[in-house]
């Protein structure tokens, strides 16, 4: 069964994007971090791939960081 959501998402000036909690909880990245793609078709299509999703470390936050 698939789902199909639509919400709006805030991209602002700087780039940051604002994803309402309705697509988090589709995509099960609410209350997590992930690390994400996107790709452009065209003039207004966008694709975001999540490619991984974790929950932060509680016990020692900002450590849950990948480092090249």
């Amino acid at each position: 069964m698939t789902e199909q959501v639509r919400e709006t998402v805030t991209v602002q000036a700087d780039g940051r994007m604002t994803i309402p909690d309705l697509i988090r909880k589709a995509v099960d990245v609410y209350g997590k971090k992930a690390f994400c793609e996107a790709t452009v078709y065209g003039k207004d299509k966008i694709l975001l791939t999540v490619l991984s999703r974790w929950q932060p470390n509680k016990r020692a936050p900002g450590r849950d960081v990948i480092k090249k």
